[in-house]
Order: structure tokens, then sequence, then C-alpha cells
């Protein structure tokens, strides 16, 4: 017999494999066919979303960490960096800690099922050897099938269209099958004995109908009928859209401010001594002589902060927690604050200028070079150092970005540079990218010569009884 003739199992749907002598199908045993389910086709959507976050948070990582290896020289993660991975590793704990009662559960349903597929509910034929009692199972339990009642035809209709062999690759729904066959009614692909179930079926639910002298009132139940119970789900974490990554400060390194004073001055020598080539023995002549002047600079001390009164019920009553919510954004606000700050104060201070030949948009990059190198040279005229450190405002970094990446095919390229971070190599000189640059803004030079200083006091809390309430700053 041709295989597209064998019969489909009625509460599977999965095809014989074959006839017994007496007639009698042959049902694969599961597994048997060498293919496994995964894990992950039986996750329930909440449990799948859980793992695809963690699979992003993870990925986040990676990539910092492989960031912070630039043409095989390591350098360390910036504190903006290792800020970013302690609140991904934060948040994996959360993930875990939701995906593992999840998983039990998963565990425990698909212990059932297998339990179910290991037992299967098998009508009897009611010939020899079975019971030898119509209606009974061979487990000697009796049943009765429950006809589905369709509440439309196009109801009907997408059971047919899942129960058919051809949907899903192949493969029919089970449940769409049984709800048709308890109904009566038949869909392609159905095999002869499902047929005589199914007519069996309709008969049987035919016979109820004219022998029920009371008329059939169905009283259908849907979500608009139950609106005080439906629940209002809210899903992931609170989409944030600052950008609290401090590229500037991070490229010079926050010194401590733990240090009493509203002021505090910085050495610097302003007037060198002097050295000179004797022009007569035993003479002074030629010989230099100055004094070592060393001067200061004045750093004025400034607080930065903000607060909120928080209500108690806020606090308790949300999900996600506002509490977390505004915690982060109070920390995320003030980074992005004295950033701003301290890179404006910077780009003022910088009063010596280049002009590069051509227009911004239309200058080639053998003339950004040549600029960036007179630049360079005017650093370490008024500096005394060589420059070891460029720093660039957006509109540069986007400039300069595809100037850069045509010559990586010519393996001619000048730099490094990337659109998915704002840390590269210019010159081979770290590229910074600062957003709250002025436009046209791209200065180079020593960042020895910058400092920044800060004192972090973390969150304050303060109780407010009167208004049952908390004021956080």
């Amino acid at each position: 017999m041709k295989s597209n003739t064998l019969p489909l199992h009625p509460f599977t749907g999965v095809r014989a494999i074959g006839l017994r002598k007496d007639g009698r199908p042959i049902w694969p045993v599961a597994g048997g066919d060498g293919r496994t389910e995964t894990a992950t086709q039986n996750r329930s959507p909440m449990l799948q979303r859980l793992y695809d976050e963690r699979d992003q948070c993870v990925a986040f990582v990676d990539q910092t960490v492989a960031g912070a290896n630039v043409e095989g020289q390591l350098r360390d993660l910036s504190q903006s960096e290792q800020e970013s991975l302690t609140r991904t590793r934060e948040r994996v704990t959360q993930i875990d800690a939701q995906i593992r009662p999840l998983e039990e559960f998963e565990q425990l349903r698909a212990a059932g099922d297998a339990a179910a597929r290991t037992y299967p509910v098998r009508p009897a034929t009611g010939s020899g050897g079975g019971t030898g009692d119509a209606g009974r199972t061979s487990l000697g339990l009796r049943i009765e099938t429950r006809a589905h009642n369709y509440r439309s035809r196009g109801e009907c209709i997408v059971d047919q269209l899942r129960a058919a062999p051809m949907n899903m690759g192949g493969q029919s729904d089970p449940d769409a099958r049984e709800r048709l066959l308890s109904a009566g009614v038949i869909f392609a692909g159905v095999a002869d004995a499902d047929i005589a179930v199914a007519r069996a079926n309709a008969r049987d639910a035919a016979n109820r109908l004219a022998n029920d002298p009371s008329p059939q009132i169905r009283a259908t139940q849907v979500t608009g009928d139950t609106p005080g119970v439906l629940p209002i789900p809210i899903i992931g974490e609170v989409m944030n859209d600052v950008d609290a990554a401090r590229p500037f400060i991070d490229s010079l390194g926050a010194r401590p401010l733990a240090f009493a004073g509203e002021t505090f001055k910085r050495p610097v020598i302003t007037q060198h001594s002097a050295v000179g080539k004797q022009t007569t023995q035993a003479t002074t002549t030629g010989v230099g002589s100055q004094k070592l002047i060393i001067g200061s600079v004045t750093f004025t001390k400034e607080t930065w902060g903000g607060y909120l009164d928080v209500s108690r019920q806020d606090i308790d009553w949300t999900s996600p927690a506002a509490w977390d919510a505004i915690l982060n954004d109070l920390q995320e606000q003030y980074a992005l604050q004295t950033e701003n700050a301290a890179a404006d104060a910077f780009a003022a201070a910088v009063v010596a200028t280049t002009e590069v030949a051509g227009a911004v948009g239309a200058a080639t990059l053998a003339q950004w070079i040549q600029g960036l190198y007179t630049a360079a040279s005017a650093a370490y005229t008024g500096g005394g150092r060589l420059p070891d450190t460029i720093w660039a405002s957006l509109d540069m970094w986007s400039t300069l970005g595809p100037l850069i990446e045509s010559q990586v095919s010519t393996n001619n390229n000048p730099g490094d540079t990337s659109v998915g971070q704002f840390v590269g190599e210019l010159l081979k000189l770290p590229r910074i990218v600062v957003p709250s640059f002025p436009n046209g803004t791209l200065i180079i030079g020593a960042k020895r010569w910058t400092e920044v200083y800060e004192e972090r006091i973390g969150l304050l809390t303060a109780v407010l009884p009167s208004v049952f309430g908390v004021q956080v700053a």
C-alpha cells in the first residue's frame, strides 16, 4: 500500500508507517525517526522573550569587551563601559531569576505531555482481543466523544486549513483534527478510518439533538464580558532615550575631589630656569641664570545635583518599580549634564585654530590630514608636548568617517572608525567623539593639560512622613 494512503492518528496527527496483517496501523515511536524537539519550540512567549533579552545582554558585553581591543592593542575599559557592564550584569541576574521558575514549570508541563504521549487513550475496535464492549478503551474506561460546537463557518474553515496535511510543513494540527472529527466534519487528507469516526459522531450528535425536548440556547462568553479580570501587562524595562555615557570625561579620567575647601590650586610652572653656553672660562659670560617661577591655576568647586519627592504609593504600587526608574534617571541626568559642562568649557578654552583647505563638506582626506598636522605643530609649540588625543564633534565624526572608510579597500587606512561607537583612531591617535561639542569642532592636543575633578556623594534619601513620601537627591 502506498505511504500516502496510510491513516493518520486521530489524536496526534502522526501518519502510520505501515499496516499489520490484520489491517491495524503501525504507529511510529516518538523520537524513533531521529528527530528531537528542541526546547525553544515549547517555550512560552514570555520565557522566549526573557531568553532573547538575555542573549542581547550577553552580545552587548561581548561587543563592549571586543571594543577594548583596537588593532590587537588591549586597553582598560572606560568608566562608562564599566558602569554599562555592571548594569547589564544586574539585568542578567534579574532575568535569570525570572527564567528559573518558568523553566521549572515548562519541565513539569513537558513531563505531563510526555506521559500523555506514552499512555494515549485508544478507542476499542469492538472486535476480538479488545475489551469486548464497544465504547470502552483498551484501558477499560468508557468514554463518549463530546461534539465540538462551531460558532461560525469561518471558525470551521480555519480548523479545516489547520488540519490539512499540507499545513505547517506537511504536519496537521491534532487539536483541529479532533474538533473536526468530533463535530462530524470531513476535511482534506482525512483517512478512511477517521471518516467513519466523523460520520458516527455526526449521527450521535443528530440523535442527541432529536431526543432533547428542550431548545438549545448557547451563551457565548467573550473578553468584553469580563473587563474586571483582564490584566494589562507592562512588558520589558522602561525605555530611555538618554545616552549617559561621558566620552570626554572618560578620555581624561576624573580625579578625586575628596578634600576640604571651596577652592583649590593646581601648581604650574610659569617661568623656567635658564641654561646657556659659557663663552669665557672662569666667568659667567653666556651662562644662563633665571628664576624658576611656579604659579598656580585656581579651581572653584561646583555642586551639581537634582532631587524629587516621590510618594510611597508610587514606590509600592508600580511595576516595573517607578523607584528604580527615578534613581537611574537622576544618575544618568547627572552624568549627561556634567559631561556637557566639562566638554563645553574645554572647547571654549581652545583659542588656537587652523584652517582646513576647502569647504568643510568638500575637503579631501589629504586636506584634513594636512590641517591636523598643522594643528599638531601648533599644539606642541604652545604646550611643549606632542599631542596624544583628538576630540571631534558629531558632524566632524560623520564627515571624516566616510573618508576613512573609503581608504580601507586600498589598504591606505589613516585610522579606525565605526558608526557603532564614538571611540576610534585617527592618524594613530585615539579619536573621541564628544556629542556636545559645537559643530565644526576638531581639537588635537595633549590631554595632560586638562584635568577634571569629581566627588560623587551618591544618592541621598529622606523620609517625608507628613505626606507619606520619600525625597531622593
